[in-house]
């Protein structure tokens, strides 16, 4: 896209934006030819979006998905922004219409945001954030999430996770999807979590041992948990 022109049309979105005129922005984004709609889409995303404090970021998220759902609901990616500098607020009155929209309208969307917005959060309680302001109650909808993701804090996650379910039958499926990555990370996690829940038979060989006497040391904090999945000896 042409550098003046996505300033154009960031600017004519934002004067919408500035008087709260959705009414106005839906008859703007409905004059638009088929082409410049896209180009829109994509002014969203990546020059509106990502600019935008909380509150006005889920608040215009709303109403663009209100308006098209299909086009904006990739728009969730851009919380990267507020997760990275931690302004990010699930409990804006806007995460919770966005939630009954969906559930109203289009349930299968739910899971889809979730699994969107998972590489983009930073912290425990970001995620946690997340799962509650999007009704993810289930766990093991709650680990199939989690599993999208190949970071130290979505591994830490998975761990938690299992411990409270504790499920052979779960483990072991979580167990064999992180395997299939074929990376140390993944591999170590495996091996925690096979030494844990005692996996005798997974197809696959781990570099990593845990001595029974740490396992009640791994799940300490976040960082004896890091220094584990990266090979080391948890600080006892």
């Amino acid at each position: 896209m042409h550098k003046n022109a996505g300033m154009e049309n960031r600017e004519r979105v934002m004067q919408f934006v500035g008087t709260r005129d959705w009414d106005g922005l839906g008859r703007m984004l409905s004059s638009l030819s088929n082409r410049e709609f896209k180009r829109m889409e994509c002014v969203m995303r990546e020059n509106v979006l990502p600019r935008l404090e909380n509150g006005l970021f889920w608040e215009i998220l709303l109403h663009i998905i209100i308006y098209k759902r299909a086009a904006f609901i990739t728009g969730v990616v851009a919380v990267r922004h507020l997760a990275e500098d931690g302004t990010l607020d699930f409990e804006d009155e806007h995460v919770e219409r966005l939630y009954v929209h969906l559930k109203e309208t289009h349930p299968e969307s739910l899971v889809k945001v979730c699994n969107m917005m998972m590489p983009m959060l930073q912290t425990k309680e970001q995620v946690e954030g997340m799962m509650k302001a999007f009704h993810v109650e289930n766990e093991v909808m709650r680990l199939s999430i989690l599993l999208k993701v190949d970071s130290l804090l979505s591994y830490h996650l998975i761990f938690k996770t299992l411990k409270l379910i504790e499920d052979k039958v779960i483990a072991r499926k979580c167990c064999m999807s992180l395997i299939k990555r074929q990376n140390d990370m993944a591999f170590n996690a495996v091996s925690l979590i096979k030494t844990y829940f005692g996996l005798d038979d997974l197809p696959a060989r781990f570099s990593l041992t845990i001595e029974p006497y740490e396992l009640s040391h791994i799940d300490r904090d976040f960082d004896t948990f890091k220094h584990v999945l990266e090979g080391k000896r948890p600080k006892v």
